[in-house]
C-alpha cells in the first residue's frame, strides 16, 4: 500500500470508522482539496463497504478565534443529517455543528485539516488515529493530574519548574468548542494544563503563534511566584525584549489586577510523529511533541511565545526529551492499547 493511502486507510477505518452499509458525505473545500485525493477517500469508503456523496463547497473566508468556521447553509444541513458518517476536507466548526444538529447527533463527523496527497503520505496521518486518540486521553485525563510536579526546559535555556493546577481559563475556553459526534483527524494540542508555582525563565525562540517564525535573537521571560515579572536579554536582542515586555506592560495596565501576567496554563503536542509544520498550515504542527507555548492572565490569553526541544519531566521523570518522548519512558496503558490495536510499540 502507498504511503497516501495508507493515511486515506487511516482516516476512513479508523477516524470515521466507516462500516458496510453507511452513508458517507464527503465535504471538500474547493480550491484546496485535492481532487485526486477525494476520489482515493471515496474509494476507500466503498472499500469499506459504504456509499459515498461527494460534496464541494467554495473557499470560506478565514479568521475568527478557536472554534471559529463559516455557517453551515440549509443545503448542507440537510445533506449532514441524512448521512450516517461524514468526513469533511472543509472548515466545519463544532460550535456551527451543535447550533445547527444539536447536542446529540445521530451522524460522525470527521475533520481534518489535510488537503493534498502530501499531507496524507505524512508520517502525522499514517499514524494508527485510534492510538493517537489514546495517547491524548491519557495524558488529558490521567496523567497531567492535578498535584503533579512539572518541569519545562530546553537547550536554549528554557527552565521552568511548576506544579499542575485544578483551573485553566483558556482549557475552558477550548473545552466548549468539543463536543462527542466530531472527531479531529489530524491530532491537535493538548488541552491547555493548568499550572501553579511556576518558577524560572522561558527563552522564547519562535513568534507569531502557529506559524513559529523564528526570533533572532531570543528574549527571556521571567517567571516569579506564577507571574511573568520581566523580560530579558542580550543588547542585540532588545527588539524583543522590548516587545514582550511591551506585551506585559499593556496586560497589566488593561486588567489592572495583580494577576493580569499570571501563568494560567501551557501546551503543546502529543503525537510520537507528526511533524513540526509553520508557516500558514502551522496549526497541522500543534500535534508535534517539539514545541510549548503558555497562555497568560485571568482570560487565558495565547501569548505568541515558543520554545522548542521541548524537554517535559512530570515528578521527575523525562516523558519528553528534545522534542521527542524519551527513549525509557513507557506507559503501561498505553502500551496494552498499542497491543489491542496490533502495534508494536505506541511512540
Amino acid at each position: 500500500m502507498e504511503p497516501v493511502q495508507e493515511g486515506v486507510a487511516n482516516l476512513v477505518n479508523h477516524c470515521a470508522e466507516v462500516q458496510q452499509g453507511e452513508k458517507v458525505l464527503l465535504i471538500n473545500e474547493g480550491g484546496e482539496a485535492d481532487t485526486d485525493l477525494v476520489e482515493l477517500i471515496a474509494q476507500a469508503v466503498r472499500n469499506a463497504g459504504g456509499h459515498e456523496q461527494v460534496m464541494w463547497l467554495d473557499r470560506p473566508e478565514r479568521g475568527g478565534g478557536p472554534g471559529a468556521a463559516p455557517p453551515i447553509s440549509d443545503e448542507l444541513a440537510t445533506a449532514i443529517r441524512s448521512a450516517d458518517k461524514v468526513i469533511s476536507l472543509y472548515p466545519l466548526g463544532d460550535r456551527a455543528l451543535v447550533q445547527t444538529l444539536g447536542d446529540n447527533p445521530s451522524v460522525l463527523v470527521a475533520n481534518t485539516m489535510f488537503r493534498t496527497k502530501e499531507d496524507f503520505a505524512s508520517n502525522h496521518a499514517r499514524y494508527h488515529w485510534g492510538m493517537a486518540n489514546a495517547i491524548y486521553e491519557r495524558f488529558e485525563k490521567e496523567l497531567f493530574a492535578e498535584g503533579r510536579r512539572v518541569r519545562l526546559a530546553n537547550p536554549a535555556g528554557t527552565d521552568i519548574s511548576g506544579v499542575i493546577g485544578s483551573f485553566s481559563e483558556r482549557a475552558r475556553q477550548l473545552d466548549e468548542y468539543r463536543v462527542p459526534f466530531s472527531r479531529s483527524f489530524n491530532s491537535p494540542a493538548y488541552i491547555p494544563v493548568a499550572t501553579t508555582r511556576c518558577e524560572g525563565q522561558a527563552v522564547i525562540e519562535y513568534t507569531n503563534g502557529f506559524r513559529r517564525e523564528p526570533i533572532d535573537h531570543p528574549p527571556t521571560i521571567i517567571i516569579e511566584n506564577n507571574i511573568m515579572t520581566r523580560v530579558e536579554g542580550p543588547s542585540e536582542a532588545k527588539r524583543w525584549v522590548d516587545e514582550y515586555a511591551k506585551n506585559l506592560d499593556e496586560r497589566a495596565e488593561r486588567l489592572n489586577r495583580p494577576d493580569a501576567n499570571k501563568v494560567d496554563s501551557w501546551h503543546g503536542g502529543l503525537h510520537p510523529t507528526a511533524e513540526c509544520v509553520g508557516g500558514p498550515r502551522g496549526l497541522i504542527g500543534n500535534a508535534n511533541t517539539d514545541m510549548a507555548h503558555f497562555h497568560v492572565g485571568p482570560e487565558g490569553e495565547h501569548m505568541a511565545a515558543q520554545w522548542g526541544r521541548l524537554i517535559l519531566e512530570l515528578d521527575g521523570e523525562t516523558v519528553i526529551e528534545n522534542g521527542v518522548y524519551h527513549p525509557d519512558f513507557d506507559d503501561p496503558k498505553l502500551r496494552e492499547t498499542a497491543q489491542r490495536f496490533g502495534l508494536r510499540h505506541w511512540k
